[in-house]
């Protein structure tokens, strides 16, 4: 179910749209609450993986369990184009959101964090063995 419900909550379009004018767009934006709200977002989702494999410590889930099922589908949504419909993995939408704002300039840190995500994840489905 929490699968399912985040996939829905991404696939939500964007309530604010930008101006038509890219440098209007660009003034109005403050890097700083992007780059925090940005960082924010990556802590959460790396406490919550924490959490997991906290969990998997303790209980040892399997590869045939709900659980594992559960950090391969995010797992997937996060690397994979072919988990939503708009053939784009997350870390896909996230620089191309991200590219836009102009707040990274032109340095890979969106990408090079997101692909950390993806390979806690990976080493997270490891443990299920």
């Amino acid at each position: 179910m929490l699968c399912t419900d985040i996939l829905i909550e991404l696939e939500k379009p964007l309530t604010i749209t930008p101006p038509p004018d890219h440098s209007e767009y660009l003034s109005g934006v403050d890097c700083d609450q992007v780059k925090t709200e940005y960082h924010d977002f990556l802590a959460s989702t790396v406490r919550f993986l924490h959490v997991v494999q906290e969990r998997q410590m303790v209980w040892r889930w399997g590869a045939d369990s709900a659980v594992y099922d559960g950090v391969g589908w995010l797992q997937g949504l996060w690397a994979s184009r072919s988990k939503n419909s708009q053939n784009r993995s997350f870390i896909e939408q996230q620089m191309s959101m991200y590219a836009k704002t102009g707040c990274f300039g032109k340095s890979n840190e969106v990408l090079r964090r997101d692909v950390e995500v993806v390979e806690y994840l990976n080493d997270l489905l490891d443990l299920f063995g």
